[in-house]
């Protein structure tokens, strides 16, 4: 028998999956920034889809390591300072993107994009606690 209570959930919780569904699709909003741009960059950079793909391969290769330490960060400082700190990396990385004149630039990309993205999970599960 379900209560009165348990049939709407709180506001506060409410709030909270709201906040956490809001930073999640910032992050998957993120993973799209380079792709749609991979015809333009290959013709303007002279790359291969190797050389391209690589761009993406750094950027979840530094994701993946970055949790981890992502995670030592939200308990030192708390999740959102770590979350405001993985959104201003995406923006460094869409600047950046701007900027570059080279796949070097290009790569360095990738890998200031997947440091940002490396934040959601380990604060999203802080923010959830």
């Amino acid at each position: 028998m379900a209560t009165a209570q348990s049939a709407e959930p709180p506001a506060r919780d409410f709030e909270v999956i709201s906040l956490i569904g809001f930073a999640h699709a910032v992050s998957h909003f993120f993973h799209l920034l380079l792709p749609p741009l991979f015809p333009w960059l290959m013709n303007d950079f002279g790359l291969s889809f190797s050389a391209i793909g690589m761009t993406m391969t750094i950027f979840f290769v530094v994701s993946a390591i970055g949790q981890a330490l992502a995670g030592f960060l939200v308990d030192r400082y708390g999740a959102a300072r770590v979350l405001a700190g993985g959104i201003a990396c995406f923006a460094a990385a869409a600047l950046l993107l701007a900027l570059a004149d080279g796949y070097a630039m290009l790569a360095l990309v990738g890998g200031v994009a997947g440091l940002g993205n490396s934040v959601f999970h380990p604060a999203d599960f802080t923010v959830l606690n």
